[in-house]
């Protein structure tokens, strides 16, 4: 993942640079109703720590050396699939009944507001979602977990470390399966 990367997914300006790039695919008056999950729970964003030294840290922490630093090192182009990025959401309709209830929320560029309510019913379904991705691939794998309610249609990015069972990164054996079929 790259800072770049990680700064829209935080909602992270630099210069302005988000700002201004992404203005008419992100409403700023929202910025403050996104959240992230994190250990299960409804969380700020944390905007102090990017996602690729999230990502770090996870692997330090226990012990798995990251391939693409190695082919790095040796100067060879990075190759190794060491993250999967998930989006997950649903219809305008009903992400926005989740995400806001009963509230008339203004999509025209520029609209202020500000004055719109983060709804419980968005944080139980990130949560569900949340579950989900833990049961699937297991919580200590989850990077980042951050729900967007400032764009057009509410949904969720997850980052998720393919890290198996006995502690080695395998994007074949967690992403595809322990038989690699060509159906799985």
């Amino acid at each position: 993942m790259t800072l770049s990367q990680s700064n829209e997914h935080l909602r992270v300006a630099v210069n302005g640079a988000f700002t201004s790039r992404f203005s008419y695919n992100v409403d700023p008056t929202r910025d403050k109703l996104n959240f992230e999950i994190k250990n299960g729970e409804v969380v700020p964003v944390d905007k102090h720590i990017s996602i690729p030294r999230r990502i770090e840290t996870i692997l330090w922490q226990r012990g798995i050396k990251d391939p693409n630093k190695e082919m790095l090192k040796k100067g060879k182009e990075p190759n190794r699939r060491t993250i999967a990025n998930f989006i997950l959401g649903g219809s305008r309709d009903q992400m926005h009944r989740l995400a806001f209830g009963n509230q008339e929320v203004n999509l025209e560029h520029g609209a202020n507001n500000s004055a719109i309510k983060r709804m419980p019913e968005i944080e139980n379904w990130a949560k569900d979602m949340y579950r989900f991705m833990s049961d699937r691939f297991g919580e200590k794998n989850i990077a980042a977990f951050v729900v967007h309610l400032d764009e057009t249609n509410p949904h969720i990015h997850c980052t998720v470390l393919p890290i198996t069972k006995d502690e080695k990164l395998s994007w074949r054996k967690v992403m595809v399966g322990e038989n690699n079929s060509k159906f799985e």
